[in-house]
C-alpha cells in the first residue's frame, strides 16, 4: 500500500533584497495512454498502455507476447498463437481445447479448470486456478479462439481492481490475428513452450527434514536466448496478512545457464518453517546481481559422463559416475549438479559436487554425490557437468 502525507505550511520571507522565487512546476503524470504492439513476426497486434513492460518470444512455430504493469513481475495477460495448418470444425475445435486444457498448456501440472463458456464471437472463455507453490491459489481466465488456421491463447490473471479490470478488458478486445501472415503450420503441443518471461520457476516443492529444517526446492528455466550467470534466487517466507518473517538466499546452482537450460536451486530454513508462515514469495536475481553473457563455460560439446545411483541403509542416495574431457583443450574444475525428481517431476532434492581434477584432452575422473534428505520419493534424476577454461 502506498501512503501519502501532504503537508501545507507557510512560508514567510523578509528582508529580501534581490532576487526571486521559481517555483518549479510539478513533473507531468506518466503517460499511460494506449500503444499499438505489433507482434515482431506480424502474427497478431493489440493496444497497451504504453507503460507496460513486454517479453515476447518469435519462432517459426509460435508467436507470444506477456505484458506487465509497472513495478511487477508477473505479467498480466499473455497471447500465444500457432498455425494448425487447416481451419477447424466445431468438433474438432472442441478436442483442440480439450487436449491443451489436460495435455498442453505451459502449467497444466498446477492448473484446475473450473468453468467454460461459449463466446458470441465462436470463442471460448475458460475460468481455472493456478495452484502455486507456498500454498496460494491465483484465478485465471483463458480465452481460445480461431482465426482461419491460427489458434489463439489468451491468459489472464483476475483482478479484483476494476481499473485493472477495465486495461485488461480493453487489451483483449483490440487482440486482432494477421491471418496473411506466414507462420509454419504444427502440432498445438507448440504453444506448450510459450513463456510468459525470460527466466522461469519450474517444479518447485516444499518439504521438511525429520530434523525440522525446511527446504524450498525447484528449477529455473533460461527461456532467453543469451547464457545466464550466478543468478541469485530469495525466498521470503510470509504470514496471511503477507508479513515477511524469515527468508533465504542462494544462488542457482551450476556455473551457467545456457539458453534453453534449466539448472536447480535449493534454499534452506535451518530454523524450520515459522508457524506463522502460510505462504511464500520466490524471486530471481536482484539490484547488485551481473550475468556474465559472454562467461567461457564447457557443457556438453566438451564433457562426457556416465552415472548410477544406489541407496544406502539409511535412505541416504547415492550417485556414482566419471567425466570425460572429449575436447582438444584442457579443462579446469568441473561441477556436478544433480537434480531429484519424484513421480510428478517435481525437485525434491538437488546438490552439487566440486572435482579438483584438471581435465586434459581424453582424461576421466569420478565423482561422487550423496543425497543424504529429500522431499518425497525419488522417481528420476538429472546429472549435468559443466567446467571452466
Amino acid at each position: 500500500m502506498l501512503h501519502r502525507l501532504m503537508i501545507f505550511g507557510l512560508l514567510f520571507l523578509a528582508g529580501c533584497t534581490g532576487g526571486a522565487v521559481v517555483f518549479a512546476p510539478p513533473p507531468p503524470p506518466p503517460d499511460v495512454s494506449a500503444l499499438l504492439y505489433n507482434h515482431p513476426a506480424g502474427i497478431f497486434s493489440l493496444s497497451v498502455p504504453r507503460n507496460w513492460s513486454v517479453y515476447e518470444q518469435n519462432t517459426t512455430v509460435v508467436a507470444s507476447a506477456a505484458f506487465s504493469p509497472p513495478g511487477e513481475n508477473q505479467p498480466a495477460v499473455e497471447f500465444a498463437v500457432m498455425n494448425t495448418g487447416q481451419p477447424s470444425d466445431s468438433a474438432t475445435f472442441g478436442r483442440l481445447i480439450d487436449r491443451y486444457q489436460q495435455q498442453i498448456r505451459p502449467d497444466v501440472t498446477y492448473y484446475t479448470e473450473v468453468s467454460r463458456q461459449a463466446m458470441g464471437d465462436g470463442s471460448w472463455r475458460i475460468s481455472g486456478v493456478r495452484h502455486l507453490p507456498g500454498g496460494l491459489s491465483q484465478p485465471i481466465n483463458t480465452f481460445i479462439q480461431q482465426s482461419g488456421t491460427f489458434l489463439s491463447v489468451i491468459d489472464v490473471l483476475v483482478s479484483s481492481d476494476t481499473n485493472r479490470i477495465t486495461q485488461l478488458q480493453q487489451i483483449i478486445n483490440t487482440f486482432t490475428v494477421n491471418a496473411a501472415a506466414s507462420l509454419e503450420a504444427a502440432d498445438p503441443k507448440v504453444l506448450g513452450y510459450a513463456s510468459p518471461s525470460a527466466v522461469e520457476f519450474l517444479h518447485i516443492t516444499t518439504w521438511s527434514t525429520p530434523q525440522n529444517v525446511f527446504f524450498i526446492t525447484g528449477e529455473v528455466a533460461n527461456r532467453g536466448t543469451v547464457q545466464l550467470t550466478d543468478i541469485p534466487v530469495r525466498a521470503v517466507l510470509k504470514t496471511a496478512d503477507n508479513l515477511p518473517v524469515a527468508e533465504a538466499v542462494d544462488t542457482v546452482m551450476g556455473y551457467s545457464l545456457p539458453p534453453g537450460g534449466f539448472a536447480p536451486f535449493s534454499l534452506r530454513f535451518g530454523q524450520g518453517q515459522p508457524a506463522l508462515s502460510t505462504s511464500f514469495d520466490l524471486s530471481l536475481g536482484n539490484a547488485d546481481w551481473h550475468s556474465q553473457s559472454d562467461r567461457m563455460v564447457y557443457g556438453q560439446d566438451e564433457l562426457k559422463w556416465d552415472d548410477k545411483s544406489s541407496f544406502e541403509a539409511d535412505g541416504s542416495m547415492v550417485i556414482d559416475g566419471t567425466v570425460q574431457n572429449v575436447s582438444q583443450k584442457p579443462i579446469l574444475s568441473p561441477r556436478v549438479i544433480a537434480t531429484v525428481f519424484d513421480s510428478a517431476g517435481n525437485v525434491i532434492a538437488a546438490g552439487f559436487v566440486d572435482l579438483t581434477a584438471a581435465l586434459n584432452p581424453s582424461d576421466t575422473t569420478t565423482f561422487h554425490i550423496v543425497v543424504p534428505e529429500m522431499g518425497g520419493q525419488p522417481a528420476n534424476y538429472i546429472i549435468n557437468v559443466q567446467a571452466l577454461p
